[in-house]
């Protein structure tokens, strides 16, 4: 070779010298910043999966609680489907005393009371305290037969005052 071609190439030796750093680190400046997004991308991914469990939990919390809203209607329907009318309660105090008599208790006192508020039910009714002279089987029997009652009564308390002397608290709800 020639001086000349060789000077020639001394001054291009660099440049394939150069082309070749550029071709090595050519794909490391291009992929670098695809994958800086690809990691984003994928903790993007990962937060959107988790919020979509959640929210498919939720959704069949809420329809878990929307049967049980549905069942409740419906309970409160047909209980108040049982609750009788007010204009039904004196035929309901004539059948609490018919079935006293008919358990040989003698009913001595009775007060009546009414509330709006019992217990935090918003049901209306009437409170009932009646003074008793009766022997304990006849309470006995005079319970049961309460709450075999097909009107809807709430014994609240029964206690003895002296011997075969009883108070009975009730409630008598009424719509």
């Amino acid at each position: 070779m020639n001086p000349n071609e060789m000077a020639k190439l001394k001054e291009k030796a660099p440049m394939p010298l150069l082309l070749l750093l550029i071709l090595f680190f050519l794909p490391s400046f291009l992929l670098e910043p695809e994958m800086e997004v690809l990691k984003k991308s994928a903790q993007n991914f990962d937060a959107s999966l988790k919020k979509a469990r959640v929210i498919l939990k939720q959704r069949d919390k809420y329809a878990q609680q929307n049967v049980r809203l549905e069942q409740l209607k419906l309970m409160n329907s047909q209980l108040f489907g049982v609750i009788p009318q007010e204009a039904s309660l004196p035929e309901m105090i004539d059948k609490l005393h018919s079935t006293a008599a008919a358990c040989s208790v003698v009913v001595e006192d009775v007060r009546y009371a009414f509330s709006r508020d019992y217990e935090k039910l918003r049901v209306p009714g009437y409170d009932v305290s009646m003074h008793l002279s009766a022997g304990y089987s006849g309470i006995r029997q005079l319970l049961a037969e309460l709450e075999a009652m097909p009107t809807p009564v709430l014994i609240k308390e029964v206690v003895m005052t002296e011997t075969q002397r009883y108070v009975l608290s009730l409630r008598l709800l009424v719509k």
